[in-house]
């Protein structure tokens, strides 16, 4: 078993024009969250930024307010506070 603290990335070996070789690290993303209570967020696509970059816009996020900022809890509660506001 690996240490935790060495699964977050990913290493490979990459040979350079130079001849020499480097070790190449490669992070991974976590899944997104909400920013104000910190829940996971349902329908947004995570993932290397390379594979979500080849996803549609539709596939990506939802087509909803604050879509990959807040989850739906959250949503409802920032609707409801503006209108009151008026």
């Amino acid at each position: 078993m690996v240490r935790p603290s060495l699964r977050a990335a990913k290493t490979r070996k990459v040979r350079v024009p130079s001849k020499t070789v480097i070790r190449k690290v490669q992070k991974r993303a976590g899944k997104p969250r909400c920013s104000k209570c910190g829940a996971i967020l349902g329908g947004v696509a995570f993932g290397p930024p390379s594979k979500i970059r080849k996803l549609s816009k539709s596939e990506r996020l939802p087509t909803r307010m604050h879509a990959g900022y807040l989850c739906h809890k959250c949503l409802k509660e920032a609707i409801k506070n503006e209108l009151r506001a008026q």
